[in-house]
């Protein structure tokens, strides 16, 4: 497997031109929801000066819920619904994408994890709809790398790589719940009670991190 970085711009932005205008940075942390047509995630946001985050709902956004707040900067639930375009491309491949993706300006950062094979179709294909595609950077793949997943305990990161590779943080999902937990041979209630503490440590994690990178 391989990580690839990339930074995307070009017509895929249109859908978020009255975002750009109101924001300075975007940061994707966390995504909870991500379909052909809407998605639902955790966000950093740096809003421009005199700028309310009221002011944010769009289509893009049509729902926000602050959960931090220091200055300019917010961390937000949001939801909202995703272009015809960004759609199609989805529609295209089975994304796995790595954390944060960084809207800033017109452009879009973002890492993306597959084969070689599957990175050089992505590649192709946004270049054949004629988005900017620059590749920042083309490395090995280890999710143990990651210093957020060295504070679970042994048991989280366990299900949280079996949860992984089995599909469970795809979007749609390739397996549920409770099929996860029969695979694995222990009870739904437990499987999630593992996944959401897993999942509130690394959010915790990401979260305070970029809280110290403010100053």
């Amino acid at each position: 497997m391989r990580k690839m970085t990339a930074r995307v711009s070009g017509s895929i932005f249109q859908c978020c031109v009255p975002l750009a205008s109101m924001v300075d940075r975007l940061e994707v942390i966390s995504i909870f929801n991500f379909t052909s047509t809407t998605h639902t995630e955790v966000c950093n946001i740096t809003l421009k000066d005199g700028i309310s985050i009221e002011n944010l709902k769009s289509d893009f956004i049509t729902d926000l819920i602050v959960i931090g707040n220091e200055g300019r900067n917010y961390t937000c639930l949001t939801k909202g619904n995703i272009s015809d375009e960004i759609s199609r491309f989805i529609g295209r491949f089975d994304l796995k994408l790595e954390y944060p993706i960084i809207f800033d300006g017109n452009t879009c950062q973002f890492g993306v994890i597959g084969s070689p094979e599957e990175l050089n179709n992505i590649l192709k294909t946004a270049r054949e709809i004629g988005w900017g595609f620059e590749i920042l950077s083309l490395q090995k793949y280890n999710p143990l790398d990651l210093n957020a997943f060295s504070k679970l305990t042994k048991k989280q990161k366990e299900i949280l790589l079996q949860a992984y590779d089995n599909g469970y943080f795809d979007h749609p999902r390739k397996i549920n719940a409770e099929q996860l937990a029969r695979k694995i041979g222990i009870h739904k209630t437990t499987l999630l009670d593992h996944l959401h503490k897993a999942e509130r440590q690394l959010i915790r994690n990401i979260i305070g991190e970029k809280k110290i990178n403010r100053f």
